[in-house]
């Protein structure tokens, strides 16, 4: 009786044309599979490894320099590269991006993080992190009054009426962190929300005493009315903060992984290309859909497109929000995360 290593003759042929049968089957599966996956029809398919489970998405958007790379990717046609028709939906506000995306109205929507945190925080939803979009770096966001107000210095602004987009945000969070290092009671200033381009005209009007714009709004109100930079909110403690990324639920990632990949690929060639060459991509991009005059949009102060999502960074948010009480208490963001695909 042969040993467990041994082979017969006759095993050694069926061997054989067991292996040049599966050679055979391998190659016609591989000649016939470029078309079953796609190779020829691109709206079903992603490169990222697999097809679409949703070819065409709904994704929330704003019209502020944050979303560039998106902008970009939408006009060069690198999400139809990744098998996916995007609709684009312009919201009225991160809030209610948020509010559509949590109701179910869009797939993916942009958000402030302060608006993620908040919502996963107090269980309103199962919210997960799918891009980073945009961090701050000094000029994105100023407190600025006008040029005879009642602000001069930051330590100035305890008591005084002071516009934000709205409380708990961003804006307020990373100011407050701010002027509190610089010996500031914060718990003494007035929030005003508003609207960003409402800003400028409040200040003049004396309706507020200062007002934490964000680009291109700094830019926008400095050559309308003057207006006067007071305090960074982008520095110090707040240095490089998380400012905003792309959002969806849970429950729509786990059943929409390759959509969700190829999004990811899609925009990470937006991120590269708006990074490599502001003047040739960004720009334009700033005039067409953030609708900045020509002349303002070189003078603009672009902040950082990241190009990996950090979940330090956003941690830092999260810490923010519960030390000036927004939420009761500690949320580990990086349970939050889902990471892009590493680049090819």
């Amino acid at each position: 009786m042969p040993g467990r290593g041994d082979i017969t003759p006759m095993s050694r042929s069926r061997t054989r044309l067991s292996i040049i049968a599966a050679t055979a089957l391998a190659l016609i599966l591989a000649v016939s599979g470029c078309s079953a996956l796609g190779g020829s029809d691109s709206s079903s398919s992603s490169t990222s490894g697999g097809p679409v489970e949703k070819p065409k998405i709904k994704v929330g958007v704003l019209p502020v320099v944050d979303m560039a790379p998106f902008y970009r990717a939408v006009d060069s046609g690198y999400f139809k590269q990744e098998g996916l028709d995007v609709e684009v939906v312009t919201a009225a506000s991160g809030p209610k991006a948020t509010e559509s995306l949590i109701g179910g109205d869009l797939d993916i929507a942009v958000t402030s993080y302060p608006g993620a945190f908040a919502a996963q925080a107090k269980k309103v939803a199962d919210v997960k992190i799918v891009a980073d979009l945009y961090a701050a770096r000094p000029g994105h966001g100023v407190l600025v009054a006008a040029p005879n107000g009642n602000i001069k210095r930051p330590e100035e602004a305890a008591g005084k009426k002071i516009a934000v987009t709205s409380t708990g945000s961003i804006s307020d969070l990373a100011l407050m962190s701010v002027l509190q290092s610089k010996g500031v009671d914060v718990s003494t200033i007035k929030w005003v929300p508003m609207p960003l381009p409402d800003m400028g005209p409040a200040l003049q009007r004396g309706n507020v005493d200062g007002a934490v714009a964000i680009e291109p709004f700094v830019t926008m109100t400095q050559k309308s009315i003057g207006a006067m930079p007071i305090t960074d909110i982008a520095t110090g403690p707040t240095s490089e903060l998380a400012m905003s990324g792309f959002a969806a639920l849970s429950e729509w990632v786990n059943a929409n992984p390759n959509t969700l990949t190829a999004f990811q690929r899609g925009l990470a060639k937006g991120i590269t290309d708006v990074k490599t060459d502001r003047g040739g991509k960004l720009e334009p991009i700033l005039i067409k859909y953030v609708k900045i005059d020509p002349a303002t949009a070189p003078q603009v102060r672009i902040s950082d497109y990241p190009e990996s999502l950090d979940p330090v960074r956003l941690q830092r948010v999260a810490d923010l929000m519960k030390q000036f009480g927004v939420i009761k208490d500690k949320l580990d963001v990086s349970q939050m995360i889902v990471a892009p695909p590493s680049k090819k």
